[in-house]
């Protein structure tokens, strides 16, 4: 039966998928995972990869690489053993889990599905997870069976099974696996949800976990919903080539829309979902700032900033350079920090950039002469062609340069002049 819905599950969501790579920790869940699309294998052509990722947590964790690779060779599966090395002791499952999906994503082929075994009680204990943290109903959506983590696609197809259902299966086909000693450690909090809280709960009331699993399916579908009903707004207002979202005419959104709109911007870079404390941050010191004003918020790792009627998402600190070099006609140069290439030709000077390209055209008279590109200018400068020097600040202005990226923006002088600067897309 469980072969059955399995398949089932197989062709509800990837009906023409024939390449898997399968998440292999040698524990129950995962060799039941390895040994049903081993049983597919039979039915349709499938191209099978396990990877087990090799922590170096436990004392034990040699001898579990050992055993997948066993395992593996006897069902003709080509296994990949990762190490990955944990940072810090503060948040250890958050911390291997990021280590294990990046180890994963430099492993993954991409015509390859990743899949894990996730399962109903896995579920359970994401759902008391998000509650425990206060989440929303994203957090409380817990896991869906297809989700996506930056460049690959993750499938759960082992959702709708319970644990208790995974074990039988594994004592009927008469499956080895591994015991993993930490499980049994409720310092850590899925093990005590999982030991301690959820078994008497499920005592309490039949059915409890499957209930909590259909709470959550609900959140889900909630929270589709505000994705679809916002979607056309969100597109309207962001840009995200530049990273940045159009925040004209925010004040009149009532605060549930301001948040959720920041949300959603925020997710589509995979960035962590603010607090409602940073949200709130981010709507009085960005959204509300006056005009003049050029105020940011730190977001995980990145700062979001405002400039004129947008708020951007950048890197934590703006780039500075004491890059100077001459430009000649046929030139061609890597600017520092992956900021592009810089072409010469008769007429213009051209930066092509992941984003776009930038085109400044020469005045006729200077397109024989040595130019100098550079990151820097002193607070006034004289502009080519005019008579009198210019405040830099007014300059960037004019340019539409926001501050974060004036000290990463190629500036073009003939001397001490300034000829230009390549910012603006043509």
């Amino acid at each position: 039966m469980m072969q059955r819905a399995f398949f089932n599950q197989i062709e509800q969501h990837f009906p023409t998928q024939t390449d898997f790579l399968i998440g292999l920790s040698g524990g129950v869940d995962s060799v039941a995972l390895l040994h049903l699309f081993c049983q597919l294998r039979q039915h349709k052509p499938l191209n099978l990869r396990a990877i087990h990722i090799h922590h170096g947590l436990s004392p034990n964790a040699d001898s579990w690489a050992a055993f997948c690779q066993t395992l593996c060779e006897q069902w003709q599966i080509p296994l990949s053993v990762q190490q990955v090395q944990v940072v810090g002791t503060q948040g250890l499952e958050a911390n291997a889990r990021q280590a294990r999906y990046q180890a994963i994503q430099a492993q993954i082929q991409p015509n390859e599905i990743f899949c894990t075994a996730h399962h109903l009680d896995d579920q359970v204990e994401t759902f008391f997870l998000a509650l425990k943290r206060g989440a929303g109903l994203k957090g409380l959506s817990a896991m869906q069976a297809v989700s996506f983590w930056q460049r690959f696609t993750i499938f759960r197809p082992l959702l709708s099974f319970s644990k208790a259902e995974l074990l039988t299966y594994a004592t009927v086909e008469k499956l080895p696996w591994i015991e993993d000693e930490s499980n049994a450690n409720t310092q850590f909090d899925r093990n005590f949800l999982r030991n301690d809280v959820l078994p008497l709960l499920n005592q309490r009331w039949q059915q409890f976990n499957p209930m909590v699993a259909r709470a959550s399916q609900h959140c889900a579908e909630q929270q589709q919903l505000i994705e679809e009903l916002l979607a056309d707004e969100l597109n309207q207002r962001a840009d995200f080539a530049e990273q940045s979202l159009n925040i004209d005419g925010f004040e009149h959104f009532s605060l549930l829309k301001q948040q959720q709109l920041i949300r959603l911007w925020l997710e589509r870079y995979q960035q962590p979902m603010p607090s409602k404390a940073l949200l709130k941050q981010i709507i009085q010191q960005l959204i509300f700032a006056e005009k003049d004003k050029n105020p940011q918020v730190k977001v995980g790792q990145k700062m979001v900033r405002r400039y004129q009627q947008k708020i951007f998402l950048t890197e934590e600190s703006p780039l500075d350079s004491l890059f100077q070099r001459e430009v000649n006609i046929k030139d061609f140069i890597e600017l520092p920090h992956n900021l592009g290439t810089l072409i010469r030709t008769a007429d213009s000077l051209i930066c092509k950039k992941s984003h776009g390209t930038h085109r400044l055209l020469l005045p006729v008279e200077l397109r024989n002469q040595p130019l100098v590109v550079q990151f820097t200018a002193p607070s006034k400068v004289k502009c080519y062609g005019k008579p009198h020097r210019e405040e830099m600040k007014k300059i960037w202005q004019a340019h539409k340069i926001p501050v974060w990226q004036r000290h990463c923006t190629p500036l073009v002088f003939f001397g001490e002049e300034l000829v230009g600067i390549l910012g603006e897309e043509k």
